[in-house]
C-alpha cells in the first residue's frame, strides 16, 4: 500500500515539474529568460507560486532541469551508436539517424533554448557535452592522429553538428535521416555541391 502511495506522489510530483517546465518554455518563446518572473511561470503553469517554489528554487533551476533532461535523452542513443560502431557495423548513417532522432523529438525545446531568449550558457553547455560524447568515439574510429588533431577533429565535427541542429530548429520539415545523411557525407568528404 505504501508503495502505491509513494508512486502516486512521485507521479504527481513529476507531472507538476513537467507542467512548470513547459510553462517556462512557453514564456521563453516570447520573452527573454532574464525578464521572466516566477509569478509569470506560476500563472502560465496554472499553479500557485508556492507550488513553483516547492519544486524549484528559481527560474534558473527550472531551465537547468530542462537542459539536463535534454542532455540525458541524447546519451542513450549515443551509447547505442557507439556500441554499433564498436561492433564494426557498416551502417553509420542509420546509427547517426537514430542518435539524431533524440534531437528531432526535442526540436521545439532546442529552438527555445538556443534562441536569444534562452539560457545564454546553453549553446556552450551543449557543445561541451557533445565534445565529451565525441571523445568516446575516438578509440572506436582508430584516429591515427595526435591528441591535438583529434581535439580539432572533434571541435570541427561538433561545431558543424550544432550548426545543423540550429538550422534544423528553423527548418523542422527535414527528417533525422536527412540531417544524418548530410552530416555523415559532409564529415566523410562525400558531399558534392552537385547533389
Amino acid at each position: 500500500m505504501e508503495c502505491c502511495i509513494l508512486n502516486k506522489y512521485i507521479n504527481k510530483n513529476n507531472q507538476t515539474n513537467k507542467k512548470i517546465e513547459t510553462a517556462l518554455l512557453q514564456l521563453m518563446k516570447h520573452k527573454n529568460l532574464d525578464k521572466i518572473t516566477m509569478n509569470e511561470v506560476a500563472t502560465e503553469a496554472a499553479v500557485n507560486r508556492v507550488t513553483v517554489y516547492r519544486h524549484f528554487d528559481d527560474k534558473w533551476s527550472i531551465v537547468e532541469e530542462i537542459e539536463q533532461n535534454l542532455l540525458t535523452e541524447i546519451t542513450k542513443p549515443h551509447n547505442q551508436m557507439l556500441d554499433k560502431l564498436a561492433a564494426k557495423s557498416d551502417n553509420g548513417i542509420l546509427y547517426l539517424t537514430n542518435f539524431l532522432k533524440a534531437f528531432e523529438q526535442n526540436l521545439n525545446t532546442l529552438k527555445i533554448l538556443l534562441s536569444g531568449n534562452g539560457d545564454l550558457a546553453f549553446p556552450n553547455k551543449l557543445m561541451n557535452y557533445l565534445l565529451q560524447m565525441e571523445e568516446l568515439s575516438h578509440p572506436i574510429m582508430h584516429l591515427n592522429i595526435s591528441k591535438d588533431m583529434q581535439d580539432l577533429f572533434s571541435f570541427y565535427g561538433i561545431s558543424a553538428l550544432i550548426g545543423i541542429i540550429r538550422f534544423w530548429t528553423l527548418h523542422p520539415q527535414y527528417s533525422a535521416k536527412e540531417m544524418a545523411t548530410f552530416f555523415f557525407k559532409m564529415r566523410t568528404g562525400e558531399l558534392s555541391m552537385i547533389d
